[in-house]
């Protein structure tokens, strides 16, 4: 099993002593070296993440058809030796200012702004937006209710329990779905379609193609990825004062501390120091 070298350097020539040539003898990873292995990789959590998924259903695999006594990732923490194994990740979050958020407004057409807006006022992760449908959105209460989440165009729950969540909705965030109504609401359940096509989103790389490339080339803004959106939400809300784990709950994270290492400069001085009790929602 090998990393990628055009990412990560050379790739690791320890495959060898991990696993064995093919022979008709069965073969048992011992955990110790399954952790060894894991330990002397140098990347971001995501990939180790990812490079593990195939070896991890192949022992799955082999379990099933006594191939194994046992599974070797049953016998490790894995999510402890992730974080103890993962470098830092080179992503820089890079906020759009308010300058450079009207300017993006301004750059869309009447059709895709409503989008925008909607995204900008929310901050939900881009399979969010792309899942959500007409039927999740609360009027009375102001809220739109985030249970799915579409992957490469497979529309599914979220990963974690704390994705499932009510966003508020500002007067701005509302403003849009009043626009967007008129739109979109009669041709079918998604809610937010490729102005191009009024069909649904399906990808992440269509959105990045159709219409973020688009907008960025228009307003001539320097680019970032649109992930930046979402960012830009929490680092905004967090710069005027707001609780983090307010901040969490409607990003959809599981606990406060990934907006603790990601938005620690955003966040007010007195947020930052140990209290004992859990910090209500102002």
């Amino acid at each position: 099993l090998k990393q990628n070298p055009a990412k990560h350097g050379e790739p690791h020539d320890r495959s060898a002593a991990l696993f064995p040539a093919p022979s008709h003898q069965q073969f048992q990873l011992a955990p110790s070296a399954l952790r060894e292995w894991i330990s002397d990789m140098d990347c971001t959590s995501k990939t180790i993440r990812n490079t593990l998924i195939p070896l991890r259903s192949l022992f799955e695999d082999a379990l099933n058809d006594e191939l194994i006594d046992f599974n070797p990732f049953d016998r490790i923490a894995l999510a402890k030796l992730i974080r103890q194994t993962a470098k830092a990740s080179d992503y820089v979050v890079q906020p759009f200012t308010a300058e450079e958020r009207a300017a993006i407004l301004a750059a869309c057409r009447p059709d895709e702004w409503p989008t925008v807006q909607f995204w900008s006022c929310t901050g939900l992760r881009p399979g969010e937006l792309q899942a959500l449908e007409w039927r999740h959105v609360d009027w009375e209460r102001r809220t739109v209710r985030i249970e799915l989440n579409q992957v490469a165009g497979v529309v599914k729950a979220p990963k974690t329990a704390a994705g499932i969540r009510d966003v508020e909705l500002s007067p701005d965030a509302m403003a849009a779905l009043d626009v967007q109504k008129r739109i979109s609401e009669g041709i079918g359940a998604r809610m937010w379609l490729n102005p191009n096509t009024l069909q649904p989103w399906t990808t992440d790389a269509q959105v990045r193609k159709t219409l973020w490339l688009t907008l960025m080339k228009r307003s001539a803004i320097t680019y970032r990825n649109p992930y930046q959106v979402r960012h830009t939400f929490a680092s905004s809300l967090l710069t005027a004062g707001q609780n983090p784990w307010y901040v969490a709950q409607q990003l959809g994270h599981e606990d406060v501390e990934m907006v603790f290492r990601t938005y620690g400069k955003f966040i007010r001085e007195d947020y930052m120091k140990p209290r004992a009790e859990f910090r209500n929602a102002e």
